[in-house]
């Protein structure tokens, strides 16, 4: 007896749970991410360095990254007038520079905390500056 009742009491208590009281929400995943540019808004004030090398992967159909010497990856979202690349694994910015996976590049600006990325590699830094150098 105790074992029927515990079938008829346990898949209405479950039923109970799903049961979400109201219509849902659609989901708003964040993917469509505003140019780092206009705003930092949940980041760390501007003003950090990160310093590393340009790095490419085929996660997601290709990520960009700037690894640091501590392992660390930043997938970076860089100032307007920069452009990653993919199929060259390059960054190219105003007046044609242009560096290559494996070469150092320096930005400065704020890790984004409002920010998410399908790539998952690490922090995502908003750059408000590319360091060059002549």
């Amino acid at each position: 007896m105790r074992w029927f009742v515990a079938g008829l009491v346990v898949p209405l208590l479950l039923a109970g749970c799903a049961a979400g009281g109201g219509p849902t929400e659609p989901l708003d995943d964040g993917a469509i991410l505003p140019s780092p540019t206009k705003g930092l808004g949940g980041s760390r004030p501007p003003g950090r360095e990160v310093k590393g090398r340009l790095g490419f992967d085929a996660i997601e159909g290709g990520c960009a990254y700037l690894e640091a010497d501590d392992g660390t990856r930043y997938e970076v979202l860089y100032p307007d007038g920069w452009a990653i690349d993919l199929a060259a694994a390059a960054l190219t910015g105003p007046g044609g520079r242009r560096y290559a996976a494996g070469d150092e590049v320096t930005v400065r600006g704020a890790i984004a905390t409002d920010r998410s990325s399908i790539c998952q590699l690490g922090p995502i830094f908003a750059a408000s500056e590319v360091v060059t150098t002549p």
